[in-house]
């Protein structure tokens, strides 16, 4: 899937745009709301992934990425390891 088609699958989930909302109101959101909302920034975070892995791609690199919390990490792109450079193709993107 490509990151454009995540972003309409967001806005689907997600019609009303609470991921726009202010976080205090969003933390008084009904259950129903509270999923829509989830659902539509999954997607989104999903897409922005994506969006990630395809940059490295271009740029034959790899992308390192540290949890740091269970709702956030931090990303950057890196050198390939020897051992990962083999399992690439040998086209380019």
């Amino acid at each position: 899937m490509t990151p454009e088609y995540l972003d309409e699958l967001a806005n689907i989930a997600d019609p009303d745009k609470l991921w726009k909302i202010n976080v205090l109101k969003q933390m008084d959101l009904p259950p129903e709301k509270r999923r829509q909302l989830d659902a539509g920034v999954a997607l989104r975070r999903h897409a922005a992934y994506h969006r990630s892995l395809n940059v490295v791609l271009e740029q034959q690199r790899s992308l390192l990425i540290t949890p740091l919390s269970s709702n956030s990490t931090a990303q950057k792109a890196v050198d390939t390891p020897p051992e990962h450079e083999r399992l690439r193709p040998r086209h380019r993107y």
